[in-house]
């Protein structure tokens, strides 16, 4: 399959809040488990913690996925770290679609001198775990139990990390 991986824009909003929304209701997001309005979305990448990096895949000229790079929480002392965030498309799973944005997202890493990337992703998602670490060079540095609750059920997640090595 041939993707177009490009700089994500205001006008994708609408199809990366359905892209999150859809898998919030999957309970696969760990940003929360109720969905969000294009309002938040555009606060979330562009005002609150604008996004370092944001990249969205289109098939055909559907956005079937999109990857971004936000900043980590806690402002002081590490501006060189940040959060990735990526979604596909339920039906363009296992279709190179992650890999296409992961792998640009990553590329842009060093150029915005990070030196940490991390994710959060449940535990009972295992594919997910795996994924990172066999093609973006992720491991698994803790667990996070019981963290996330849904109708009384309550879930663990991991902490993904991946450093990146120094520009030379």
């Amino acid at each position: 399959m041939s993707y177009q991986v490009r700089l994500l824009r205001t006008a994708d909003l609408p199809s990366v809040t359905e892209i999150y929304n859809a898998a919030c209701g999957a309970k696969e997001s760990t940003e929360g488990m109720s969905p969000w309005s294009i309002n938040r979305m555009q606060e979330f990448l562009f005002e609150s913690r604008p996004a370092l990096a944001s990249f969205v895949c289109v098939d055909k000229g559907s956005l079937v996925g999109w990857t971004a790079f936000t900043p980590f929480r806690v402002k002081e002392d590490a501006e060189h770290t940040a959060e990735m965030s990526l979604y596909v498309h339920g039906s363009f799973r296992r279709k190179g679609v992650g890999m296409a944005l992961a792998h640009t997202l990553l590329n842009r890493a060093s150029l915005l001198d990070l030196h940490c990337i991390f994710a959060i992703v449940f535990k009972e998602m295992p594919e997910v775990v795996s994924f990172a670490e066999r093609n973006c060079g992720f491991s698994v540095a803790g667990c996070l139990p019981e963290v996330f609750s849904d109708n009384g059920k309550y879930y663990d997640v991991l902490v993904l990390e991946r450093l990146i090595a120094p520009r030379m």
